[in-house]
Order: C-alpha cells, then sequence, then structure tokens
C-alpha cells in the first residue's frame, strides 16, 4: 500500500512510479482492460470526474495532457494531500490508457459529418463545404495537438481563413465536442 506522507517520496517523479505500481491504478487499470467498448464513454466521464475542474484540471490542460508535467506542478505548489493527487491521477491516467487505446477504434470507424458542424465551418473555408466535410473526416480521432497541427497545415496552405483560425473555429470544435480543451490552449497551438 502506498504511504500517504509526502516526505517518504523524494520527488513527483517518485510518487508517481510508486502509483503506477500500486494496488489502486493497477485494479482501474484491469478494468480500463476488460471493459467492453461500449464502456469507454462511461469511464472516460469516470476518469474526468475523478481529474474535476480544479487546478490540477487546469495544469493538465495547460501542459496538454502530459500527466507526469501535471503531477510534477501540483507536487510543487503542494495544496493537495496524497490521497486526492491520487484519486486524481488515476483519472489522468485513464484518459491517457482511453486516448492511446481508443484512437484505433474512431479510425476505422469514420462517421459522416454532422450537416450542421459542416454549415458552421463552411465559412472558415471560404465557404467551402468539402473541404469542411474533408477536414472533419481527417480529424476523427486525432488528440488535440493533433487537431492543431492540421488546422496551422491548413492555414499555411489557405484553405482555412486567416481571421477564423482562431475563436471561430475553435467555438465551432469546442461546442460540438471535438476540441474540448480551452482556447487559451487553442491560441497557444494554433499560429
Amino acid at each position: 500500500m502506498m504511504s500517504f506522507i509526502r516526505e517518504e517520496y523524494a520527488s513527483a517523479s517518485d510518487w508517481l512510479s510508486a502509483l503506477k505500481k500500486g494496488e489502486e491504478w493497477t485494479l482501474y487499470l484491469k478494468k480500463l482492460q476488460h471493459a467492453a467498448p461500449g464502456d469507454m464513454s462511461r469511464l472516460r466521464s469516470d476518469a474526468m470526474r475523478r481529474i474535476g475542474k480544479g487546478k490540477t484540471f487546469e495544469y493538465w490542460d495547460i501542459f496538454s495532457h502530459n500527466v507526469e508535467l501535471t503531477v510534477e506542478k501540483v507536487w510543487r505548489i503542494a495544496e493537495l494531500t496524497l490521497p486526492k493527487l491520487e484519486i486524481q491521477t488515476v483519472g489522468m491516467l485513464s484518459i491517457e490508457w482511453l486516448d492511446q487505446h481508443s484512437s484505433g477504434n474512431q479510425v476505422s470507424n469514420i462517421r459522416e459529418p454532422s450537416p450542421d458542424v459542416v454549415n458552421q465551418l463552411k465559412p472558415i473555408f471560404y465557404g467551402s463545404e468539402e473541404e469542411a466535410k474533408a477536414f472533419l473526416v481527417s480529424i476523427q480521432g486525432m488528440k488535440p495537438t493533433q487537431i492543431t497541427d492540421k488546422v496551422n497545415q491548413l492555414v499555411s496552405e489557405k484553405k482555412i481563413s486567416d481571421m477564423s483560425k482562431h475563436r471561430d473555429l475553435w467555438k465551432v470544435l469546442h461546442d460540438c465536442g471535438i476540441y474540448e480543451r480551452s482556447e487559451s490552449n487553442w491560441n497557444m497551438q494554433v499560429k
């Protein structure tokens, strides 16, 4: 069983290493590994609930879902008890695992883009419905940084309006649940 005494760990990295070998994470990892494909959405919601909407979530968002950097930062500010940090870290590790193991399923299960979303994107793509659809199909299953990389590519190819690449595009993608990170994170990534 893991100790909840901070001084027993040399660093955040040591604590995270112990957590990954600990009973709580290994049991939850088995639950993730044996879940049915239909349970993935519920497991993702459960993991997000564990992380919460506080400082840990904000750092996790700033660090582009990098668990190690987030734990290091939260460890240094030392405002959380180790049991609370453990709960949040299990949530972050769960999202990381789900992202790694569900992206292959999403890519092979490409669905037709929503006409409503395509219509919202058309002005951003200089009125081209075909370009808006192609963009939505191409980003299915992508991680947030991959989406912003794709946007940067399309801006450089002059397929996305330079005037609309920030708030307008972020809002459409965020409102329909494609890009769930903050607008400030989007603006840092989209050049």
